[in-house]
């Protein structure tokens, strides 16, 4: 259980220094936050902007999923049965553990995932609010992930 552990929260920093790179990325070819539709149109026009743009829905979703497996690990260590619970069930019990998640952080981080996975490129303005709310919640999870690894020490 703790090598899945090690091997899972592993993966979540990985996730985090990746996110942080596309955005630098983004701010290397001049761009900043929050980001415009049009500034998503001229990102899509260069392949740098284009693979930051695509690292990025592809880091936060991985993220998020690998998340859910995460808080599952770190509770089942913590003396929890959890393996067969609904993920919702899961964050409420994470969450009476003193865990900084709740039902509606989780649900809003779900759907930013959900969002981000069935965006076209001609949407560049739900694009843009896409990559702003995944930016304005990396300190979160960077957190969370960091109160895991103290959880279990």
């Amino acid at each position: 259980m703790r090598e899945r552990f090690q091997k899972l929260l592993s993966e979540e920093k990985k996730h985090i220094k990746r996110l942080k790179e596309a955005y630098e990325t983004l701010s290397s070819l001049g761009y900043s936050i929050p980001l415009s539709g049009e500034d998503v149109r001229e990102l899509l026009n260069s392949r740098e902007g284009t693979m930051a743009l695509d690292q990025i829905a592809y880091r936060f979703s991985k993220l998020q999923d690998s998340l859910g497996k995460l808080l599952r690990v770190t509770l089942s260590i913590l003396g929890e049965s959890v393996e067969h619970l609904p993920m919702i069930d899961v964050i409420n019990i994470a969450e009476k553990f003193g865990f900084p998640v709740s039902e509606e952080k989780w649900f809003e981080l779900q759907s930013l995932r959900n969002l981000i996975a069935h965006e076209y490129e001609e949407e560049t303005d739900k694009i843009a609010e896409l990559i702003n709310g995944i930016y304005r919640e990396l300190k979160y999870l960077e957190n969370l992930i960091q109160y895991i690894a103290g959880r279990t020490k």
